[in-house]
């Protein structure tokens, strides 16, 4: 029963109730404009029933709907998203079932053409609501437990800027994910991200490679800055610290290094944005690696502060970023949390887990 509904009811009942109070309104708009006789005589009643599941299912949606707002995780700007649709859903539903509490005292009679102006008026908020729930997932990714991994030859579609929550603006966070907040969270404008990969916050700081490059390297003509990303990797990832190997990975993002990134990154890595995650390299490289790639290129990352937390074979490392620049015509002015947990195995340390959360920099929050 978990798996039915995970991770609410609330997306199911939303559409009873929408399209019971819509298609109530419609048909007391064609029952009151129609010739008298059987036509009408039948449609009024239908409308009024209509109306009436559709309080019903208004009531069950909007505690389905309180009930997910406080249990789905989320981040800062998919939070704001939320409550956006709260603030139209209560007043929107509270309208629709005084208007189907009147109209179910005085059904005996054609409906007045107030009622039909007032529930007019009410569908159109209830629409709005609606609009903001599909927002809600399809902008935020909220409910969504993983994208789809591509197999065979997929299909190639270019992520957008700005979709996750957080901090990021919580919001989303990998980077590489929408990255117009600068990472996944802002919305590309308060935090989130492309396809769920809010990067405008950068996720990442700007890294420098963790090795020479060998000599006779002759990067010139500029086609080896993938080649020296992977020599710094293996490099890095044999016999340095774990900072060292967040550093790898951020210079391996930067240069488009696919091989040196499956070389840090272990392969059953989780990589949570946004709300939602990705659970093994294989699914990061076929979904969101490339945007993640494109977006740190193309921005700027500054380190500001990190703190290591080590253990054993366990090390935590927590990056608080700056990213600036210009991402497919968007401006990034954003700050990022990045958190990657690490372990060693046979002396070699791997990255098991990422969190990215960015939001947009204000200027109370310019440091």
């Amino acid at each position: 029963m978990e798996n039915l509904i995970e991770p609410n009811i609330h997306p199911i009942l939303v559409h009873f109730a929408y399209a019971l109070s819509v298609t109530a309104f419609i048909s007391y708009l064609l029952a009151t404009f129609s010739p008298a006789g059987k036509w009408r005589d039948t449609l009024q009643p239908a409308a009024n029933w209509m109306l009436a599941f559709g309080a019903l299912a208004i009531i069950a949606t909007i505690a389905a709907g309180f009930q997910a707002y406080y249990t789905v995780n989320h981040d800062t700007p998919s939070h704001a998203a939320m409550t956006t649709h709260r603030n139209w859903a209560v007043p929107s539903g509270t309208a629709i079932l005084l208007l189907a509490l009147w109209r179910w005292t005085t059904r005996g009679k054609p409906a007045s053409a107030m009622f039909i102006a007032l529930l007019a008026a009410a569908a159109l908020s209830l629409s709005v609501t609606a609009w903001w729930g599909g927002n809600i997932v399809y902008g935020h990714g909220l409910g969504v437990k993983s994208m789809p991994v591509v197999t065979g030859e997929g299909h190639d579609h270019e992520h957008a800027p700005g979709q996750g929550h957080g901090d990021k603006a919580d919001a989303q966070d990998t980077a590489g994910h929408d990255n117009s907040d600068g990472h996944h969270d802002e919305n590309a404008s308060d935090e989130t991200s492309v396809d769920g990969h809010d990067d405008s916050d950068g996720h990442h700081d700007d890294p420098k490679p963790a090795a020479d490059v060998p000599e006779g390297h002759d990067n010139s003509d500029g086609h080896h800055d993938a080649e020296e990303a992977t020599v710094a990797a293996e490099i890095v990832a044999e016999a340095g610290s774990p900072e060292a190997i967040v550093d790898a990975y951020g210079a391996a993002l930067r240069t488009g290094d696919k091989t040196a990134l499956r070389a840090l990154l272990a392969p059953n890595v989780i990589i949570a944005e946004g709300g939602g995650a990705e659970r093994s390299v294989d699914e990061y490289a076929g979904h969101h690696m490339p945007a993640d790639m494109a977006f740190t290129a193309a921005v700027e990352f500054v380190l500001k502060k990190r703190d290591v937390i080590a253990d054993g074979d366990m090390a935590t490392v927590i990056s608080e970023s700056q990213i600036h620049g210009e991402y497919k015509g968007e401006t990034i002015h954003s700050r990022m949390m990045e958190t990657m947990v690490l372990k060693r195995d046979n002396d070699r340390w791997r990255i098991v887990h990422i969190h990215w959360s960015s939001a947009p920099i204000t200027g109370e929050h310019e440091h």
